[in-house]
């Protein structure tokens, strides 16, 4: 005869803690590893955005880069992602659902933030673009934290933002020096650029309550599909000029490979970053972590790798930004010893 033990709940409590605590730390560590990839996709498409034919017309260059570059070999990125893992079958079981309204709102979120990311590009540069854009994560974070309950108001909080604030000072002061325009229209870039934040911000912490509703992997292929027809539609409709970029694009074999960068690139950390950092840790330490990083290596690619005028100004912000969403994501061990006792 067998016979059952009783389980302790303190131990079970225990389990589980540590089961969280794990996959929390995964979910941080997919977010680091992303963020190179998005730094080359984003960074190069800064780089382009100036250049013919995206030039002919502003914004409507940009919104052809996103709608007919960007975007398609994100979708054939991710696609081949939900193929290979088997992992497509959740595709069909988010269709239909009444989460499919939320699938809708991120993807509209998520596409005025990259439209907005690109047109400020051309505007004040994507060094500077990816300095501020680093915020979107503190906002989710904020966001999230209001909405869930979650008490991040603490010391080590409160150093972090005084670094984020001090690392956005110093891009923007830097970076209106380099940057491709001046006076209003460099104001108007920086208009755009704060836009992008606070809809990436929403984006965030939108995915993270999604991901609680339904599969990480069927919410991200509807996210990313939705933003493809939203964007083309858009452009093929209500601009006309667009078409002609679209055209002149696709003809240049050079321009549908450096597309191709881009949108497998945002395809990764997407994956990586997005969905899973911030599905496992959480809209406060991944979207954070993602969008601080991410935002991070395509200032510091454009500096370098892209040829924009280096600015050492831009880049101690940047780092400075950096620094700070590190002290907004960790705990010191008093404070967790407090909040388990």
């Amino acid at each position: 005869m067998t016979h059952l033990h009783p389980v302790d709940p303190t131990h079970l409590a225990e389990r589980s803690r540590l089961a969280d605590g794990k996959k929390t730390r995964m979910g941080m560590i997919y977010a680091v590893l992303a963020a190179p990839a998005l730094g080359l996709a984003f960074g190069l498409l800064g780089s382009i955005v100036t250049a013919p034919p995206f030039n002919i017309e502003a914004p409507t260059g940009a919104f052809a880069l996103v709608a007919t570059l960007q975007v398609p070999f994100g979708v054939l990125g991710i696609g081949a992602f939900l193929a290979v893992s088997g992992t497509w079958r959740d595709i069909l079981r988010v269709l239909g659902h009444r989460v499919s309204w939320w699938n809708l709102f991120v993807a509209v979120g998520g596409f005025v933030g990259d439209l907005c990311f690109a047109a400020a590009s051309g505007l004040i540069g994507g060094a500077l673009a990816g300095a501020v854009g680093g915020l979107a994560g503190v906002v989710g974070a904020v966001i999230g934290a209001a909405l869930y309950r979650e008490r991040i108001l603490r010391p080590s909080t409160v150093l972090g933002l005084a670094a984020l604030a001090v690392g956005i000072w110093l891009a923007v002061s830097g970076g209106q020096i380099g940057a491709p325009t001046h006076g209003v229209y460099f104001a108007t870039g920086l208009v755009i650029i704060v836009v992008a934040v606070l809809t990436w911000g929403f984006e965030s912490f939108a995915i993270s309550a999604g991901t609680d509703l339904m599969p990480a992997e069927g919410f991200l292929w509807w996210r990313a599909f939705l933003e493809l027809l939203i964007a083309n539609a858009l452009l093929f409709l209500l601009f006309p000029t667009g078409r002609d970029i679209a055209r002149q694009a696709w003809s240049e074999p050079r321009l549908v490979a450096m597309g191709a960068v881009i949108g497998l690139g945002w395809a990764i950390w997407m994956i990586m970053g997005y969905y899973i950092g911030i599905s496992y840790a959480g809209a406060v330490r991944g979207g954070v972590l993602t969008n601080t990083l991410a935002f991070f290596f395509i200032a510091i690619f454009s500096l370098t790798v892209y040829g924009a005028p280096f600015s050492l100004i831009v880049t101690i912000g940047s780092i400075c930004t950096v620094l700070g969403a590190m002290f907004i994501v960790t705990e010191p061990k008093s404070y967790i010893a407090r909040q388990r006792g």
